[in-house]
């Protein structure tokens, strides 16, 4: 049975969308589940590192527009684009000539218009959301997030019969990660590693501002680990600025990010998924706000004590980040508090939440 993946990475949006659904997929593949990508040819996307990973990739042509118009806002198309994307989508899945079991949509952009198209032509069609703020006709939605009043956002917005899958409970995280948990580290609030990863793209460059800031402040005090993408535009000026300093290490694509925050006694972040991998090992982590979509639960995680928030990324300065380093680096109690909230709020998780989701993807 062949599953179809829609999703998109670039330099404005980032790699999420493709990291999650690539986890989903090697699930779905060890169930017996062929599984394809469908991507826009986008400037920045994944599409070697998806074939990589042993799936196929069939690429969507560019578009006659300005990327940053597709992408800069997190609202549905207007229907003209919209409608397109569904009728290239169609024929890519009309040349496979295959039964479709079912498509799996991870896009901002997409909303119930679109799905429309696919609904008489796959057994079920999946969504994958966090921002609760269009309409879907889908059989199942995925949001793994946490929210105060998860089980209402969604009410109105998909059909009765809809499936959720709703909390941390299904978090789309890779094996290394329940590996790394059997073993991990109690975290005694001494901060002797930090960890710098602000999403592959980071296309607000904080990577940058935070390395300059914790280099010039903390000089050799502690070991950086600094981490990139190949979809990140600044990465050679990062590694440059690493190589300048015995203490800072620079990894670029890496597929041990489970080990680094691991050994990581500090990190520093932005709010989207990766902050469920931090949440997930225990990592207290310094958090900035790059998107819109992140706000919510960012600030969700911040009450609960389980994260850091320094707020909206255009107010966070240099020195707002050593201020807080110092802080922390100051008080490990807090530390340890955090690293404590955040493995309160997931729990030792066996991944019986995805297998749950797996086997409903398969089986509707």
């Amino acid at each position: 049975m062949l599953v179809v993946i829609r999703a998109d990475a670039s330099q404005v949006i980032g790699s999420g969308h493709i990291m999650r659904c690539l986890t989903l997929a090697r699930r779905l593949k060890t169930q017996g589940a062929d599984v394809c990508f469908i991507c826009r040819d986008l400037s920045g996307n994944l599409s070697e590192f998806i074939y990589s990973q042993g799936f196929e990739v069939y690429l969507l042509p560019r578009l006659g527009v300005n990327e940053l118009d597709l992408t800069k806002t997190e609202l549905p198309w207007e229907e003209p684009l919209l409608k397109l994307d569904a009728v290239q989508t169609m024929n890519v899945i009309k040349g496979l000539n295959q039964d479709i079991a079912s498509i799996i949509v991870d896009h901002y952009r997409i909303d119930y218009r679109w799905q429309l198209y696919f609904k008489a032509q796959v057994r079920n069609i999946m969504v994958i959301d966090d921002l609760a703020n269009r309409r879907h006709e889908c059989d199942i939605l995925l949001d793994q997030n946490y929210y105060p009043q998860a089980q209402g956002r969604y009410g109105g917005l998909v059909p009765e019969t809809c499936s959720l899958f709703l909390g941390p409970r299904y978090l789309l995280l890779r094996d290394e990660f329940y590996q790394t948990q059997k073993n991990m580290r109690i975290r005694t609030g001494n901060v002797l590693n930090v960890l710098i990863f602000y999403g592959g793209a980071d296309p607000t460059h904080e990577t940058e501002k935070c390395l300059k800031a914790l280099r010039d402040s903390f000089r050799q005090k502690f070991v950086l680990h600094v981490v990139t993408a190949h979809s990140n535009s600044q990465r050679e000026m990062i590694k440059e600025i690493c190589a300048s300093k015995p203490n800072i290490h620079y990894h670029c694509q890496v597929s041990n990010m489970a080990e680094l925050i691991n050994k990581a006694d500090l990190a520093f972040g932005a709010g989207g998924s990766n902050t469920w991998e931090r949440c997930f090992l225990g990592l207290p982590s310094i958090v900035t706000i790059t998107a819109k979509n992140q706000l919510e639960t960012t600030v969700a995680l911040s009450e609960l004590g389980a994260i850091c928030n320094l707020g909206w990324y255009e107010g966070v300065t240099g020195e707002a980040l050593v201020k807080a380093t110092k802080e922390f680096i100051t008080e490990p109690s807090k530390l340890r508090d955090m690293a404590n909230k955040s493995l309160e709020l997931i729990g030792i998780n066996n991944s019986l939440g995805i297998d749950e989701l797996v086997k409903k993807i398969l089986q509707d």
